[in-house]
């Protein structure tokens, strides 16, 4: 995520950048878990991803990993070569939807105005935030439409999976994250509407240690040999440090218990319920301040 949501709906009626990108298939009519290898997942996996990671037959298992990772993010290859900017849907939305709405669509090519109207019947009629985190991998690699960082993470844990790249389910694990900042401010005020900016990745177990994969961008961190997943639990704050994002500390919050376990994090109230407290019913604030006593794992 690492969006200021606040900023977002203050500039809806901005102008913003289109990626214009050939048409895709878009996903059929059954809703697949968020983190369900489909058959267009794997047939994606297949066709796109394996041909590239053959080429490679000398890749370790950590190397592998961050390949499919540079995959997925590649201009012409990856899950987002049909991206839309988020405010565009916020845009068609506000404006009244298909009809209405379309001429926030102007400049988009077909494929792109498909998924529009598509993630806006879908997911957007209950609170239209939730195209940030109601789609599947299933969603985002059909489309190839990914904008957002659960969009990435899911279809790099889908991915993952499909391929057989971790010996162990529980190897492979989806990760929740708050932003220091964000979560301090609203722990401060004890504002439980206000929105804590996040972020969404995966981490995998490569031998005995855990390496974090911002599956937006294909940067790996590699945690502390003392670090587990399992133990990630209120009021300590685990903080973790992507280059990408500048002097931001990322907060762990959840993570999954294997590869099949999304976190149920589709809807923003749930995402922000599991920021404050770790759980998506509780909207108690259980972490405490954090402070920043020692250096943040660092990027490999």
């Amino acid at each position: 995520m690492l969006a200021d949501f606040r900023r977002l709906i203050v500039s809806l009626f901005l102008p913003v950048a289109v990626v214009v990108a050939s048409p895709a298939v878009l996903g059929g009519e059954r809703n697949f878990a968020l983190l369900e290898v489909s058959p267009n997942v794997q047939r994606y996996a297949d066709e796109v991803v394996r041909p590239i990671l053959d080429q490679y037959p000398n890749d370790n298992e950590l190397e592998k990993l961050v390949r499919v990772a540079k995959i997925l993010i590649d201009e012409s290859k990856g899950v987002a070569v049909n991206r839309v900017e988020p405010g565009t849907f916020m845009r068609f939305h506000a404006q009244g939807g298909p009809g209405p709405g379309d001429d926030a669509l102007v400049g988009l090519s077909n494929a792109q105005q498909q998924v529009v109207k598509l993630w806006h019947s879908k997911y957007m009629q209950y609170n239209p935030t939730n195209v940030f985190f109601a789609p599947s991998a299933d969603d985002v690699v059909s489309s190839r439409a990914a904008f957002g960082c659960s969009h990435h993470a899911r279809s790099f844990v889908a991915i993952v999976k499909a391929l057989s790249l971790v010996d162990k389910p529980q190897d492979l694990r989806y990760v929740i994250s708050s932003e220091s900042e964000t979560y301090n401010e609203a722990l401060s005020k004890q504002d439980a509407e206000m929105t804590i900016n996040g972020h969404q990745f995966a981490m995998v177990k490569v031998g005995e240690r855990w390496i974090a994969f911002d599956s937006s961008t294909a940067e790996t961190v590699e945690m502390p040999g003392s670090f587990a997943p399992d133990n990630i639990r209120p009021p300590t704050n685990i903080p973790i440090h992507f280059k990408s994002y500048g002097d931001t500390r990322l907060l762990l919050r959840k993570t999954g218990r294997d590869y099949d376990d999304d976190l149920s994090d589709d809807s923003l109230v749930a995402l922000m319920n599991i920021s404050r407290s770790g759980k998506i019913h509780d909207s108690e604030f259980r972490w405490e301040e954090f402070v920043e006593k020692s250096a943040a794992p660092k990027p490999r």
